[in-house]
């Protein structure tokens, strides 16, 4: 028998598409940077902590011109990673998916969907893993980028029942304010408009590493020999109240927010439940093997746990 290595398209056919892993198409991430206390010498993302975009992932000369630095991530391992650096960026959150993951002692991550939290439990210590599917204001041509997040980066970004998280400040803030200028613009207009929310996606939001000063805002997590100081994810320049919120300051305009609501529609098709029915043995996919050696993260998320928060 002659192997015939010639590649043919056709042949698609044949595979039990069942059997395909179904994670949703493929976006460039960013990463965030916890910052350590440790760097201050160093200063820039080592220090400051922020967001991380590997090199591969973006084109050079369009995220210099949005304000990245170029930099590298020295990880736990020794091992480095190149790419981009900025303390702050805005965006517009267009869909978020969650999911837990198991390390494993032979090696890789078991991953469950957001449900199956007993069955992870089964295998090991889960970890909860975010991703928001975002446009980053000043890099709106490259179109979508995702946002991975795990342990308290995530916690803080999102918000919880004991957190509020920049997604919560953001919505009580600039949500709230739009929501009641369309209800009152619907009881001047006598129209129908009323009672109608705005998405996230409609609007900037900024988020940035926590700052008290010109230094990091370093927070403390665990006890004893297990504290460790990071540097987290927050909302800035958001007002407190929504009758303070200037909308045109935060508004995407008419233009994208037509382009947001079309990916928002193809993220519910294909992205954002693309984790709701995860294998227990499921594999971590390619999008994430840039994020593989996130070792103190997973250290700080285990904490997180053992803390309750």
């Amino acid at each position: 028998m002659t192997d015939n290595f010639e590649f043919d398209p056709t042949l698609v056919d044949s595979i039990d598409q069942d059997s395909v892993d179904n994670i949703g198409p493929q976006f460039p991430i960013i990463q965030w940077h916890y910052g350590d206390q440790k760097m201050k010498k160093a200063g820039g993302m080592d220090y400051f902590g922020g967001w991380f975009i590997p090199e591969e992932m973006g084109d050079a000369t369009t995220l210099i011109a949005a304000g990245w630095e170029a930099t590298s991530w020295t990880h736990d391992d020794g091992s480095e990673t190149n790419g981009f650096w900025n303390p702050q960026i805005a965006v517009s959150v267009i869909a978020i998916r969650k999911r837990w993951e198991v390390y494993q002692s032979a090696g890789g991550r078991a991953v469950f969907a957001w449900k199956d939290y007993d069955n992870a439990k089964i295998v090991g210590r889960p970890s909860g893993r975010t991703q928001v599917l975002v446009i980053v204001k000043g890099m709106e041509e490259a179109g979508p980028f995702v946002l991975t997040m795990k342990g308290m980066s995530a916690m803080h970004f999102e918000g919880n029942r004991n957190t509020v998280g920049a997604l919560t400040a953001f919505s009580r803030s600039v949500l709230r304010g739009a929501n009641m200028a369309s209800e009152a613009a619907a009881k001047k207009n006598g129209t129908k408009g009323g009672g109608k929310r705005w998405p996230y996606r409609a609007f900037w939001l900024p988020v940035a590493a926590g700052k008290d000063g010109d230094s990091p805002a370093f927070t403390q997590v665990g006890q004893g020999n297990n504290t460790t100081y990071v540097v987290l994810p927050v909302a800035v320049g958001v007002p407190d109240k929504p009758e303070a919120v200037k909308l045109n300051e935060f508004f995407i305009g008419k233009d994208l927010l037509t382009v947001t609501e079309e990916l928002w529609k193809e993220a519910e098709e294909t992205w954002t439940h693309a984790w709701d029915t995860l294998e227990n043995d499921a594999q971590i996919d390619a999008e994430e093997a840039a994020a593989s050696a996130e070792a103190k993260e997973e250290a700080l998320a285990a904490t997180a746990e053992e803390l309750g928060l």
